[in-house]
């Protein structure tokens, strides 16, 4: 109960979730729940705007270990109507797959209400950390 009530009081919630979501995948999972706060009555710099759109959105980091295909780490960040998708992985195959699906996906998610929607797939070098 203490760490859900202090996850509360912080500016910014992270949530964190680590298992075994089917048997030989282990996810961990990370939501960061967009900053409270609204500066009242001052004009924002191009700067002070870009940080204030980020405090609205929501963050979220995945890591998935499939076996055989390896670690498929995914990120996303959504504010009203605006999804940014960041796919990164080691194998190529999976890659491939990716970008086979990649415009499927994208016209997908603008029928969800997503005016702009960016997607990137990168190929993640050696074994970095992950979420």
């Amino acid at each position: 109960m203490r760490h859900q009530l202090e996850m509360l009081a912080t500016p910014s919630p992270v949530l964190r979730w680590e298992g075994d979501v089917w048997s030989g995948v282990f996810m961990a999972l990370v939501v960061q729940m967009p900053q409270g706060g609204q500066r009242g009555g001052e004009q924002s710099t191009s700067d002070e705007a870009d940080e204030e759109a980020d405090q609205g959105a929501w963050q979220t980091q995945m890591s998935l270990q499939v076996a055989g295909l390896g670690s498929l780490d995914v990120m996303l960040r959504f504010a009203p109507k605006q999804l940014d998708i960041t796919l990164s992985a080691e194998n190529q195959e999976v890659l491939a797959r990716l970008h086979t699906g990649e415009a499927d996906l994208r016209s997908r998610l603008q029928a969800c209400g997503f005016e702009a929607v960016g997607l990137h797939m990168v190929e993640r070098q050696g074994k970095g950390d992950s979420v």
